[in-house]
């Protein structure tokens, strides 16, 4: 038998002086054959072509790579479907592949030069195969696959594969409360059946492994193209503390059944023990517990991140018999707005099936001795409940557990700041919201159903790009919503996905053609829209044939303010919250086809557009009765006039920032929905649910000049959400000191005046904690109180027009496509301070305060041209201070 450092040398002399790597395998049984690895010899990869697809399954492919000289680009480019984690040399380098249609699948590019070393380099792929379920983020599995690319690498038959078989193979996928199955499956792991030695070394021998077999005609592209985004920021998070430690009392047995972990969990009666919760929380200090458990019982420690954390739930233990089953449940919600009922309690007791359904659960089956434990899939959490079965006497001593979080990397440079606490509660709450929604895109609810839902992803894209400078994620939506599209023009609502929603309703799809009009108002650039052109050109085929003779567009296909406002019953009515999107977006796509020159379909859209225009004054305006002035109603039917209107706040919104109203309208209408001090409705006017109506009520607000009412409506709104505010009905000790979660939808069980055990019908069965589009109130603090908005394409100029609306003062950073502005107005001392980038045109709007003073520019980096009354033109990069006398 020839050494193994004999083989490797023989291996390097057939290399010709143009190769610099072979790949070889290293274990002491293996052939020493050279593969030269070159960029573009990547095949598709399986371990079982007749099994294409199986359910739940997990496989490893290992390959070991020699490197002569240091590949000038040692770009990794690799797909996985359904999924996969990725280490190079035993650092893990990816969890996760981003969201794809099956048929247009990318790659993850990464950089592995900083592991890479001269000699044997090892790579390692754990694959998890769903098959052929339903879920919200890829569009199929008509074949598993792995596909890795490089100057140094490719994937091929030379690589090794092993049924993983420590990770339980079942079909149990996750149910969620309402029957839909939207995630994947709960995760079994049995320690004593993970492969012993260490994958990682180039030593570990795999010469019983199979090889890999190369699929032909797979339903990939043969070279995919690498996805637009980094891979996630990621890192460890342990618990802030520990709620309750103590014995639980099983209603179940213990079952391999993988739906019964959630079930045993959330049936269990938890008894609090004061000494063991003492000691658990000795792990909130790093230090290890020992937790004793006699036969048949089981033993619980309930955790509290304070927070939601999204990412992969790991475990350590310092020592452990083999065979006890440690159970963990999630739970992100602590009250229901629904049912009022508690999720969790003071006992450590948690609901794992309340947010996301029966089977939210996983389990890890010891093993003898030291081990430690990621699990591979996502899961989300505030509350982690850890319930350890002990089948025979014994001690258990956890060393670690926490949570890999596992987030988009987005780069902190937004802020604000103004002297009100609440303010600054609600700030740090919405900005966790924000950032626990990001992965690998803009998800709704990375707990319960991780989607991509566009109505949030739209304007939480704009707020990414205010508060943390980013533009690639939404073209990552862009590309992925748009790729939905049928041949009928419509879109999927949650892309990409093969759940039967299509078609998405027109007010949600609509917002794919705004998203392309924001990243060309970002960018200056029309590449998108020329690439989407026909997308754009077949959704408007599609929406505007809905349009009569008479200018109206008739649909029942919306949903407007979900769960809460009427909606057109049949094809002969017309949404009058909706027919402003369409209105407003149409224009925008008018000025995209301007952009590129489809000037003739530019002046049809802009026709159609005036024609319902004319329509929506005529026939949308309700007429003041009595004390009722003209506002928007919910809906229209010109040849009913018995049908029921409607009127929410929600519908006022749009239509008046779309200037479908005349100033006077709209400060009557506004007047009488958002009712002073704090924007309550008035009699006969629904609240706003939908947190993106939320945002648009505080900016209209705004744009009419009821900034004070703005601030009151956004401080009574958040209220019952922030810590240790008396109107929040949630348990003092599960509070914790940020409050939340923030809720998917907002009228409350308190707004309807509902008693214990009435359900609230403005509120799903299957809310949520971990919801983005309640953080938009982010992007109006930046737009309207730093008053920062950019008028045209690529930033070239933008307006600064702040606000303090009562508050003491406003102050903050936030982002434009030129560089970063920073704002701050001190109505006591009527003193305004602007910082601004390079390249941009910045006209300035001193504050009202202002009006009537005698202004005086304290300090200027350059001209301070008049623009008009309290007015100013600014172009170059540096700070200016204006001091009203």
């Amino acid at each position: 038998m020839i050494s193994r450092r004999i083989r490797i040398a023989l291996a390097l002399t057939m290399m010709a002086e143009s190769v610099i790597l072979t790949t070889v395998s290293l274990c002491s049984d293996a052939s020493a054959e050279p593969v030269t690895a070159a960029k573009g010899n990547a095949r598709w990869i399986w371990s079982d072509p007749a099994d294409p697809a199986p359910k739940n399954r997990f496989t490893w492919f290992r390959k070991v790579v020699v490197i002569e000289k240091m590949p000038d680009d040692a770009t990794l480019h690799l797909a996985a479907d359904s999924n996969a984690r990725v280490w190079i040399n035993g650092q893990i380098v990816r969890r996760k592949m981003a969201r794809y249609h099956e048929d247009r699948i990318t790659t993850e590019r990464i950089n592995a030069g900083p592991y890479l070393r001269p000699g044997p380099n090892v790579i390692v792929v754990l694959h998890h195969n769903w098959g052929d379920i339903v879920t919200f983020q890829r569009t199929g599995n008509k074949h598993a696959g792995l596909y890795v690319a490089g100057t140094w690498i490719s994937s091929d038959a030379s690589w090794k594969c092993l049924k993983a078989a420590e990770y339980m193979e079942h079909e149990k996928q996750i149910l969620g409360v309402i029957g839909d199955r939207r995630i994947r499956y709960p995760v079994i792991t049995d320690g004593s059946k993970v492969i012993s030695g260490n994958l990682h070394d180039p030593t570990f021998d795999d010469g019983t492994w199979k090889p890999a077999a190369v699929i032909e005609n797979g339903p990939w592209p043969a070279r995919p193209g690498d996805v637009e985004t980094p891979g996630q920021r990621e890192h460890s998070v342990r618990p802030a503390k520990v709620l309750a430690a103590g014995t639980a009392e099983r209603t179940l047995p213990i079952s391999d059944e993988p739906a019964s972990m959630a079930a045993g969990i959330r049936t269990s009666k938890c008894r609090p023990e004061a000494e063991l919760t003492g000691l658990a929380g000795n792990l909130i200090s790093g230090k290890p517990v020992t937790i004793t458990g006699q036969a048949g019982e089981t033993k619980y420690i309930t955790f509290d991140f304070h927070q939601p954390i999204h990412g992969y739930p790991f475990i350590g233990l310092k020592d452990a018999p083999a065979g006890v089953k440690i159970d963990l449940g999630y739970c992100e919600l602590s009250r229901s707005l629904c049912t009022g009922k508690l999720h969790v309690d003071e006992t450590g007791w948690i609901n794992p099936e309340g947010v996301v359904g029966p089977g939210y659960a996983d389990r890890y089956i010891t093993r003898a001795g030291t081990q430690s434990f990621e699990f591979p899939d996502e899961r989300t959490a505030r509350w982690l409940s850890l319930h350890m079965h002990f089948a025979a006497d014994g001690q258990v001593t956890v060393s670690d557990v926490g949570i890999t979080k596992s987030q988009y990397p987005i780069t902190p440079v937004g802020s604000f700041q103004c002297g009100n606490e609440l303010m600054h509660q609600i700030v740090k709450l919405c900005l966790i919201h924000a950032e626990v929604t990001m992965s690998d895109t803009y998800v709704d609810t990375p707990g319960r159903e991780d989607g991509q839902w566009i109505e949030d992803d739209r304007p939480r894209a704009i707020l990414a790009a205010r508060w943390f400078g980013d533009n690639r994620l939404r073209r990552f939506v862009i590309r992925t919503f748009g790729q939905s599209q049928g041949k009928d023009g419509q879109f999927h609502p949650f892309a990409p996905s093969n759940y039967p929603a299509y078609p998405a309703t027109y007010d949600w799809g609509v917002e794919w053609t705004a998203a392309l009009y924001d990243d060309y108002m970002w960018t200056g650039q029309t590449d998108l829209v020329s690439e989407y052109w026909d997308t754009l050109r077949r959704f408007w085929d599609n929406c505007l044939t809905h349009v009569g003779d008479d200018g109206l567009w008739r649909t029942p296909y919306i949903f407007a303010d979900i769960r809460n406002s009427l909606r057109p019953a049949n094809d002969k009515q017309s949404s009058g919250i909706v027919t402003p999107w369409i209105i407003q977006r149409l224009g925008w796509s008018a000025e995209l086809a301007e952009a590129i020159g489809k000037t003739e379909q530019a002046a049809k859209w802009r026709e159609t557009r005036e024609k319902m225009i004319a329509a929506f004054g005529k026939y949308h305006i309700v007429p003041p009765k009595g004390d009722v002035p003209p506002h928007v109603g919910d809906r229209v039917d010109p040849a009913d006039p018995n049908l029921e209107r409607g009127y929410c706040q929600a519908g006022q919104t749009i239509a008046i920032i779309a200037g479908l109203l005349d100033h006077s309208e709209a400060i009557a209408d506004l007047n009488y929905a958002f009712q002073d001090p704090d924007g309550s409705p008035g009699p006969g006017v629904k609240r706003w649910n939908n947190p993106t109506y939320g945002y648009r009520s505080l900016k209209v607000l705004s744009d009419v000049g009821l900034t004070r009412r703005a601030v009151n409506h956004l401080i009574e709104r958040y209220a019952p959400y922030l810590p240790g505010h008396p109107r929040n009905k949630v348990p003092l000790v599960l509070q914790g000191p940020y409050g939340g979660p923030l809720p998917e939808y907002w009228i409350s069980r308190e707004d309807l005046g509902l008693k214990d055990g009435e359900k609230n019908p403005t509120q799903p069965d299957d809310e949520t904690g971990s919801h983005g589009w309640g953080s938009l109130p982010l992007l109006w603090l930046h737009e309207s109180l730093l008053g920062v908005r950019v008028v045209s394409p690529g930033g070239n100029k933008i307006r600064i027009a702040p606000e303090d609306g009562g508050l003491p003062f406003v102050a903050g950073h936030t982002c434009t496509p030129k560089g970063v502005v920073w704002v701050y107005w001190d109505p006591q001392q009527r003193r305004l301070e602007v910082s601004i980038p390079a390249d941009v045109e910045v006209h300035l709007v001193l504050p009202k305060q202002c009006r009537g003073k005698r202004i005086e520019i304290a300090e200027s980096a350059g001209p301070v041209e008049p623009a008009g009354e309290e007015r100013f033109r600014l172009s170059v990069a540096g700070r200016y201070m204006w001091i009203a006398r």
